[in-house]
């Protein structure tokens, strides 16, 4: 992270400071134009761009699909009968069965032939079983041909989700997997709104004299066209033409899938209840979908099609609530927040069993599809956060299972269970409540779903008290209670070239003419062993470092420097002046790297026995610009070494020895992902960050820093100095 060069680590400024503290110079970097972020570097890619829309349409068509059908049963029963709860549950058990014969199959097909041919030849035949599908409405055939359709989309799916590493940069995974999770839940509400415009456009197509289309005819042949265009632009990828290989096998079934993953989760008590209680949640969630359109349509007297509109409202509060969680969790803790979201939408949930009116179940909808949201995001977000890179395809695995499989288990069972409990009345004393078979069963869902959320909170905030109980944090120096030093802490933050050695320099000078006895060090480095870790950690030759290394490794290392050099100088009521501390790590390797903030902040907690900065400054750049700095400064040191050293050989000498170090080379996205952790992290805590625009002129940004240090750091009673000895000469350059 830094690359400062001084071997002392650190030095003591008690009066004026030389002004010419030279900044530490980085390697020859190639300097390069500005570049989209991630996301933008994905849809650069044609293919990708292609593979994306073709995905998003299928998606789209599921959702449309999965809403018509539903309509199309019911329409073929009266409000009411149980023939139209069981005809709901056996359609939606013929989307089920297909994972647990088909989906071991699926795997293979997939892994055995032609990638791209396989998704266009299952977007196509989707397309044509669509065609019939909405042109039946005969109960088997109609049973027969979802079957059929959701075949074809576990083979569509196996082979899509296997195609993606082909066309994206291994940089890019991450973010290409988080826009596949915004195609499979976030079409949702476009596809209860699709479906909820075919009513005016059968409407005019009957003024046109077209009266043999109805709503749901009409949606379902839209649906079909959706699958028809995916599959043309799919077409159009460029995929390496392959055949079945020795790669990983993928034959596992569902079944064998969830054990390997709970296999590996059975240890993390934390991801344990991030997934029970998601997969509760949805298991509430998937009862209120199976049998909302019966609840519209007999429970609230209202039109088969009023149930695309309430879909409609669940879907605009999804998109609401996913919108919310930036600014939720920069003022409240994720942890705190995913079981109070959760919690709250499985009691919406079931409170939706004693909705009377149309109306109140809009606006309870709205809110428990904001609510859902909310948690859907928050609790994937975690389970990032708290596993590690090796386990996490296995960790997802299980919860995409369990979640799949407890929102199909509703959809199949719940309209059995309400058509056997059917109608009746509930006596209670001299009162007599008529119930129903549906308001039931929603009932037993939600508090299903309410019991699983109230475990998995109950988990949560055990595990967040365990860990705080375990781990008490030490404030400084000593134990818990013991008298705090009277120094001062205060760090500067940034990306490379950010300017914190030219504003650390420029504080120190400022603070010693106002009689503060000021220490200025850096990270890593400071003692010879944190010294000897810095030169391994910043070594060029060591790339394919593993991101945990790295993070112990810092941590190694500022144990040594908090013992021998942070925490003596604060006892003795200096002012420490810190170039990086522990939110280096937090934005570097928990983010950047992508390990997680819990595992770094447990690891440094323990290495500085919970010494924190009073205050962390943060010189705010754009990396673009950052990076800029360095190799303009890396040419400089050149230019200065080719006229001491004697030309080209003195540059070759002076690039010999001062190249790019191993943090300087990462890509322009990895040091974009870093400035948006520093972002993250400078949001989370207010109260202890001071934010100051790094791309001023450096007297200025000076100016700023010591306007804002004020609270911390007041001017002294007297401007004179104390008479005190030269400085040391042997302090750090300046290090970005």
């Amino acid at each position: 992270m830094d690359t400062g060069t001084s071997r002392g680590g650190h030095h003591t400024i008690s009066a004026e400071p030389d002004p010419k503290l030279a900044h530490d110079a980085a390697g020859e970097l190639v300097a390069s134009g500005a570049q989209l972020g991630a996301y933008g570097a994905l849809l650069r890619s044609r293919d990708y761009r292609l593979w994306f829309a073709s995905s998003l349409l299928s998606s789209l068509g599921d959702w449309i699909g999965l809403f018509a059908l539903q309509v199309l049963i019911l329409s073929t029963a009266p409000p009411g009968s149980r023939f139209a709860l069981f005809g709901l549950g056996a359609i939606m058990m013929a989307r089920l069965l297909p994972s647990v014969f088909f989906g071991p199959v699926a795997g293979v097909l997939a892994d055995r032939y032609d990638r791209r041919s396989l998704l266009v030849v299952t977007d196509l035949s989707r397309a044509v079983l669509f065609v019939f599908i909405a042109t039946s409405r005969e109960f088997a055939t109609l049973f027969i041909l979802t079957f059929a359709v959701e075949c074809l989309s576990l083979l569509y799916s196996s082979a899509k989700d296997a195609s993606l590493p082909a066309i994206v940069n291994r940089r890019h995974l991450t973010q290409a997997n988080q826009l596949n999770l915004f195609v499979a839940y976030g079409l949702m509400p476009f596809g209860a709104v699709v479906a909820t415009a075919m009513v005016p456009a059968s409407n005019l197509l009957q003024g046109l004299g077209v009266v043999a289309i109805d709503p749901t005819t009409l949606a379902l042949l839209f649906n079909a066209g959706t699958f028809l265009l995916g599959g043309l632009l799919i077409w159009r990828v460029h995929l390496p033409h392959r055949r079945r290989d020795a790669e990983a096998d993928r034959s596992e079934g569902v079944t064998e899938e969830l054990r390997a993953g709970l296999r590996f989760i059975r240890g993390l008590p934390m991801v344990r209840a991030l997934i029970t209680g998601v997969v509760g949640v949805f298991f509430g969630a998937g009862v209120v979908v199976t049998l909302g359109p019966e609840f519209v349509r007999a429970e609230l007297g209202r039109a088969e099609a009023d149930w695309y509109g309430l879909m409609t409202m669940v879907g605009s509060g999804l998109l609401g609530g996913i919108a919310l969680v930036p600014f939720l969790t920069a003022r409240v803790r994720k942890e705190k927040l995913f079981p109070v979201a959760l919690g709250l939408a499985a009691a919406l949930a079931t409170l939706v069993a004693f909705l009377p009116t149309y109306a109140l179940t809009q606006v309870v909808g709205l809110a428990l599809g904001a609510l859902a949201g909310m948690s859907i995001v928050i609790g994937y977000t975690m389970l990032h956060e708290n596993t590690a890179d090796d386990v996490r395809a296995k960790t997802f695995a299980a919860f995409y299972t369990g979640t799949r499989a407890s929102m199909f288990a509703a959809l199949g069972l719940a309209p059995f269970l309400a058509g056997a409990i059917g109608t009746g009345t509930l006596i209670l004393g001299a009162r007599r409540i008529p119930i129903s078979g549906v308001r039931v069963t929603i009932l037993l869902g939600g508090l299903i779903a309410l019991y699983s959320a109230v475990s998995s909170g109950r988990r949560i905030f055990a595990s967040l008290r365990d860990d705080a109980e375990a781990r008490p944090v030490r404030l400084r120096h000593g134990t818990p209670g013991a008298p705090l030093p009277g120094g001062l802490f205060v760090t500067f933050e940034g990306i490379e070239g950010s300017g914190k050695s030219t504003q650390i320099a420029a504080l120190a000078a400022s603070l010693a003419a106002e009689g503060y006895d000021v220490v200025v060090t850096r990270e890593p480095g400071g003692p010879p062993i944190a010294e000897r870790i810095r030169a391994l950690l910043l070594d060029p030759n060591a790339d394919g470092m593993h991101p945990r290394t790295e993070a112990l490794l810092y941590a190694a290392a500022r144990v040594e420097h908090v013992e021998r050099v942070i925490l003596p100088a604060l006892e003795q009521g200096k002012v420490v002046l810190c170039d990086r501390y522990i939110d280096s790590s937090l934005a570097y390797q928990g983010f950047a790297r992508e390990l997680g903030d819990a595992d770094i902040q447990e690891i440094n907690r323990w290495a500085t026995g919970g010494l924190l900065p009073d205050v962390v400054v943060l010189l705010r750049l754009d990396p673009e610009e950052g990076l800029r700095r360095v190799a303009d400064r890396s040419r400089t040191k050149a230019a200065e070494g080719d006229a001491g050293e004697g030309g080209e050989a003195g540059k070759l000498a002076y690039l010999a020895q001062r190249g790019p170090d191993r943090i300087e080379r990462e890509s322009v996205e990895f040091h974009r992902s870093v400035a948006e952790g520093y972002q993250a992290l400078a949001r989370r805590d207010r109260a202890r960050y001071v934010v100051v625009d790094g791309a001023a002129d450096p007297a200025s940004v000076s100016r700023k820093v010591r306007a804002a240090l004020h609270s911390w750091l007041p001017d002294p009673p007297s401007s004179a100095a104390p008479d005190v000895p030269e400085a040391s000469a042997d302090r750090p350059e300046a290090a970005g």
